[in-house]
């Protein structure tokens, strides 16, 4: 079995009137170009709370697309992959977040978001940007909606 160094990865599925809020890679970025959830990785200062994927995915998504999570956020899945640009491990945790308490005004980080949409998951699995595990963690929150 291969050996990896591991990095947490975190994101979130923000739905706001029966849309998704989705983000563009970075082109010099993993996954560069293609769709995403607003997140990313899992750094040290999420570790002084008490819940430290909820705290990173929050803390992911204030920084990419300015949106401060007030309401539930809860686990749906999480998945393995090699990043062959970075030479690491990543596990990836995904969540989904209903909003109804929150303020929807999104204020993408010019560095890290180049584009975002709101999109219905039908527009997600038909987008010629989806990677097929965006299209699988759509399949899994309709599963647990």
């Amino acid at each position: 079995m291969k050996s990896y160094k591991f990095v947490v990865n975190t994101e979130c599925a923000i739905e706001h009137d029966e849309k998704f809020l989705i983000i563009k890679r970075p082109i010099e970025k993993h996954a560069g170009g293609l769709l995403s959830f607003p997140g990313g990785k899992f750094e040290a200062t999420d570790a002084c709370n008490t819940d430290v994927l909820k705290s990173a995915v929050k803390r992911e998504v204030r920084e990419e697309v300015g949106l401060e999570l007030l309401d539930s956020i809860h686990y749906i899945t999480s998945a393995f992959f090699e990043d062959t640009m970075h030479k690491v491990g990543v596990i990836n945790t995904v969540f989904y977040c209903k909003l109804e308490k929150t303020l929807v005004n999104v204020v993408p980080s010019t560095r890290e978001v180049p584009e975002y949409y709101w999109l219905t998951p039908v527009e997600i699995l038909s987008h010629n940007s989806s990677p097929k595990w965006l299209v699988s963690y759509i399949e899994a929150i309709a599963q647990y909606s």
